[in-house]
């Protein structure tokens, strides 16, 4: 599967492939993984946490992904320009 965009988050990394959303987990001796296929996402969701400011900050941001059968899946401080990026990337596959 080819990875479309990957960026930290507080919970690891949110990682979009071609055919799913996933926050990922990985280190030494164990792996995490919680992922949604675009065919159960429903919307998504960019919530500006702090602010960009020229080269003080990068600015920060909460994605959360909603899917059927209440099932959500939420990265916090993502950095405003890969929330925007992931929040395009979605879109166009919903």
């Amino acid at each position: 599967m080819n990875t479309l965009l990957k960026t930290r988050c507080t919970k690891g990394h949110l990682v979009i492939y071609e055919d799913r959303v996933a926050i990922e987990l990985n280190g030494l001796g164990f792996s995490n993984t919680n992922s949604l296929t675009y065919k159960q996402i429903t919307g998504v969701e960019v919530k500006t946490t702090m602010a960009k400011i020229p080269i003080l900050s990068k600015g920060a941001a909460t994605i959360k992904v909603y899917a059927t059968g209440d099932q959500k899946l939420e990265a916090s401080f993502v950095t405003l320009d890969d929330a925007k990026r992931a929040e395009e990337l979605i879109r166009q596959r919903i």
